[in-house]
């Protein structure tokens, strides 16, 4: 009995996590987005920005095998809004770029190894990767951000799992 696709584990993968993410961060108050839980600390705010921009960065790389100007996409991330929804709309936008690469894309591209931009190697312990891993990277990284948005606001003593 053949298992699900690449396609297909990406997306549910995906899909679960931004799931979490959403529950997480919509019931943020204004101002809720810049506070972090000491000075020097990254904001929930700038956590949103780096899911995004890592989204972006590492669709390209799967795409055109280069890495992009990071801090170019870190600013098209950037958000300035008391509320979450701004941010939270650049990361629609960011996945909806990513679900149409996985859409247009066949298995046998997904599969096939890449090279790696310079300087990438030791992120991913070779020389060459397949885009696969490069989108399974995207949820894992986000799934880890997720991981500290809760965090942070179970030190505010909220319970982002009783809202979700």
């Amino acid at each position: 009995m053949p298992g699900r696709s690449h396609r297909d584990r990406l997306l549910f993968e995906l899909a679960d996590t931004r799931t979490e993410l959403m529950a997480a961060v919509t019931p943020l108050k204004p101002g809720g987005l810049d506070w972090a839980p000491a000075e020097g600390m990254k904001t929930i705010r700038t956590i949103l920005q780096e899911i995004g921009t890592m989204e972006k960065v590492t669709l390209h790389v799967a795409i055109h095998q280069v890495a992009p100007d990071w801090d170019e996409i870190w600013e098209s991330f950037a958000t300035t809004t008391p509320n979450v929804t701004e941010s939270l709309d650049k990361l629609t936008a960011a996945r909806q770029e990513t679900l149409r690469y996985l859409d247009e894309t066949s298995e046998e591209i997904l599969e096939t190894p890449i090279p790696m931009p310079d300087g990438w190697e030791g992120y991913f312990g070779g020389a060459h990767i397949e885009p696969e891993e490069l989108i399974r990277w995207i949820a894992r990284h986000e799934y880890y951000h997720l991981g500290q948005i809760i965090t942070y606001r179970w030190s505010q003593g909220d319970e982002p799992a009783a809202s979700a």
